[in-house]
């Protein structure tokens, strides 16, 4: 078996975990507490990917005093119990104890803070598969997704060429395209296929056990 790629990079939330339940919670949490309106649950589902503080801007559209008060205010609860009313995809620890048996070199580019991410993977015990995690240092509006891969790959050593980004949302397509390397969305998170496709995708997952093929290099 020949790999197509040297450095298979996850997203976390839509891509590996189903972080649903725990995010909205949190943002429902902060809007309650500054005594402000819940945005409806399609709107809810699209703070899941970029950074919370972007998404508190973009989606309820607050600036940047009262973005900051909501974020302090989420991370109130995320950081202690929300963060962990999360999940692994069914077939995601098997695919990566696959790739991993396999030889492939993988790594995790997330939006999600780093304080609050290895946490995550290490309660999940996805930390052993990955050579390295890219993510922010807590000032959520200061890394996008462009940036995280590239740190990823640097950090593996790995030009862009030879490597693949795996995502769910628009956000992943854009950085891959941008950082320079292949995108694979993922079509049973959060995002949606035509948002992918406007950022360049091309190549798509349906569902987890469908990915492993996508890495191998046809003969």
């Amino acid at each position: 078996m020949e790999f197509a790629y040297d450095l298979i990079i996850f997203d976390v939330d839509g891509t590996l975990t189903d972080s649903e339940p725990g995010i909205l919670g949190a943002i429902r949490y902060a809007l309650g507490k500054m005594e402000l309106p819940v945005p409806p649950y399609e709107t809810l589902r699209r703070f899941i990917g970029p950074p919370i503080w972007y998404s508190f801007t973009t989606f309820c559209g607050m600036n940047a005093e009262q973005a900051e008060t909501a974020v302090r205010l989420y991370r109130e609860t995320y950081n202690v119990r929300e963060a962990f009313l999360n999940k692994p995809y069914p077939g995601i620890p098997e695919l990566l104890t696959k790739l991993k048996d396999a030889g492939a070199q993988m790594a995790v580019a997330t939006s999600k803070p780093e304080n609050i991410a290895l946490p995550v993977l290490d309660y999940f015990h996805l930390t052993p598969f990955f050579r390295y995690v890219s993510a922010p240092d807590g000032r959520e509006h200061s890394s996008r997704k462009k940036e995280l891969i590239q740190s990823a790959l640097r950090a593996c050593g790995v030009p862009p060429r030879r490597a693949v980004m795996v995502g769910d949302t628009h956000y992943d397509a854009a950085g891959a395209r941008d950082a320079g390397t292949d995108f694979i969305g993922v079509l049973y998170g959060f995002g949606k296929k035509e948002e992918m496709e406007r950022e360049g995708a091309r190549v798509f997952a349906p569902d987890v056990s469908s990915l492993f093929p996508l890495f191998v290099r046809e003969k």
